[in-house]
């Protein structure tokens, strides 16, 4: 099973003497080109935003619309991407301020109450949740111990416009052109062990804190060829874009008891 000290890894820094030739505002760190055979996988987005004026919801997702703009123009469907809230652009480097990201902190009890869907997970295992059997207070329990849960956004649910706006602004099909999945777990929590997904996902810390370990090498082979391994830290407001095919995992930052992130698949 994967855990993160398992693998020698490197930081992801911009003051490296590699550092991808790329200029994206707001930016903290990114990754290595994917290569060409996963880049062709990759869906085609940039012509199809349609995301309004300079405060519109894709704008507040990566901090700013100068931001959005250009990381569809440089990185999109290149190399993972990480956006940290906190690096807030002075006004030497722009001239617009910081926005606030569309989804912010769970209300989990809501989420329960109207949610039919959410599984139970832990380093890979899946189960569905069965009210009838635990109680809210059963689940605050398992996540306390370590557990985590994976709830799919659906029309029931409180943040179900929000997954319509953001489908409008990427020009994709309302209410199935992507999967928006709010995870929530424990302390020292695994929900998904190391795997990679079969769309691009951009991945938005709500509260708490994220380790993630994430490819950074032999794109498009097996996993045994990995040999670089990048690690992010994931703290609220920050924003993690993962390209289609590349590895990654994730687990709950130490000294924090839970932990929420909401992922956004582009199906």
């Amino acid at each position: 099973l994967w855990t993160p000290q398992l693998h020698k890894t490197e930081s992801f820094s911009l003051a490296s003497s590699s550092r991808p030739p790329i200029t994206v505002d707001g930016v903290g760190f990114v990754g290595n080109e994917i290569g060409a055979y996963l880049q062709r996988q990759q869906i085609t987005l940039a012509s199809c935003i349609d995301d309004g004026d300079e405060e519109g919801i894709l704008a507040a997702l990566f901090g700013s619309a100068k931001a959005r703009d250009q990381f569809f123009e440089h990185a999109y469907g290149r190399r993972v991407t990480h956006f940290p809230r906190s690096k807030e652009p002075t006004k030497s480097e722009n001239n617009h301020r910081l926005l606030e990201p569309p989804i912010s902190g769970i209300d989990l009890p809501s989420l329960y109450e109207t949610n039919e869907w959410t599984s139970l997970r832990k380093r890979g295992s899946q189960n569905m949740l069965d009210k009838d059997q635990m109680s809210y207070g059963g689940l605050t329990e398992y996540i306390a111990g370590g557990g985590s849960i994976v709830i799919p956004v659906t029309p029931d649910d409180y943040l179900f416009p929000t997954k319509l706006q953001i489908e409008r602004a990427f020009g994709v099909e309302e209410e199935t052109g992507t999967t928006v999945n709010i995870y929530h777990s424990g302390p020292s929590a695994i929900a998904l062990n190391l795997h990679y997904d079969a769309w691009p996902v951009f991945v938005l810390q709500l509260e708490g804190g994220k380790e993630w370990i994430i490819q950074n090498n032999a794109f498009g082979q097996p996993k045994s060829q990995i040999t670089q391994w990048k690690n992010v830290t994931m703290t609220e407001g920050d924003l993690l874009y993962i390209p289609k095919g590349v590895f990654h995992a994730a687990t709950t930052a130490k000294g924090f008891s839970t932990t929420t992130h909401a992922t956004i698949g582009l199906s």
